[in-house]
């Protein structure tokens, strides 16, 4: 057996401890009805092409393979969760409306971690989802492992990142998501200040029910009617995802 292949064998599993936790673990890959052991094999073929696509760069040592590992690991998770980010923060905007809406109690099964999920979370989760492999966003992420293994070769990253980017990644994140559903939520507060005075006026009226159905009616029209700002404000969110990693190391 030839020992040159050895390093390079080394070099494929670190990245695929690089590659795995995004394309296993993080939205939308993990929307993807997709055994895991697709996945996994889809890992390793990856892993083992950007290794012979930079085999120009030295292997690494066999001395500091546990620090590598753990390394790639940590760069890894970190890239998930800002896809888990982006996509937490619709979740996030979604519960808000369904809360001001009256659906606070109607949840259904999500599809990803078959565990229930606000409504109107799951329905802008799945839309991102399919936007951003409509937008060739799974390329883009391909583009971008790519460039962050000729910026950050394997085993070769010293993980300090900036605490500023990282709070003010989860700041964008949420504003942009809650941008998404602000007309609604809008509406849904003008809405209920409006029975509150018809409240003091007429106190016979069922307020509960009258405000049920007015806020299920209004956030159906205002939402079909916002529905244009879901797309680029879902484009943002996963460049701000994309971008996380690279921005939170400040190279």
């Amino acid at each position: 057996m030839n020992t040159g292949y050895i390093p390079r064998l080394a070099d494929v599993l670190l990245l695929t401890l690089r590659f795995g936790p995004v394309l296993t673990w993080a939205p939308p890959f993990s929307y993807v009805r997709a055994p895991m052991r697709v996945r996994l094999c889809l890992v390793l073929a990856m892993a083992t092409m950007f290794t012979w696509m930079h085999a120009d760069k030295p292997p690494v040592p066999s001395d500091v393979f546990i620090s590598a590992a753990t390394s790639e690991l940590v760069l890894g998770l970190m890239l998930a969760f800002g896809l888990q980010a982006a996509f937490g923060a619709l979740m996030f905007a979604g519960r808000v409306l369904d809360v001001q809406a009256g659906f606070g109690l109607a949840m259904v099964i999500d599809p990803s971690t078959r565990g229930q999920a606000p409504l109107f979370g799951t329905v802008l989760t799945l839309v991102a989802g399919f936007i951003f492999f409509a937008m060739n966003g799974h390329l883009e992420l391909v583009r971008l492992l790519n460039a962050m293994l000729a910026r950050f070769p394997i085993g070769q990253t010293a993980l300090l990142g900036s605490s500023s980017a990282f709070t003010s990644f989860l700041t964008m994140t949420t504003g942009l998501a809650l941008g998404a559903v602000a007309a609604a939520s809008v509406t849904l507060f003008l809405i209920d200040a409006a029975i509150a005075y018809l409240t003091r006026a007429l106190p016979q009226m069922n307020a509960l029910m009258l405000g049920l159905q007015v806020k299920t009616l209004a956030t159906l029209a205002v939402t079909a009617l916002a529905a244009s700002v879901v797309a680029p404000v879902s484009l943002r969110l996963m460049r701000l995802a994309l971008d996380f990693v690279p921005d939170w190391l400040g190279r």
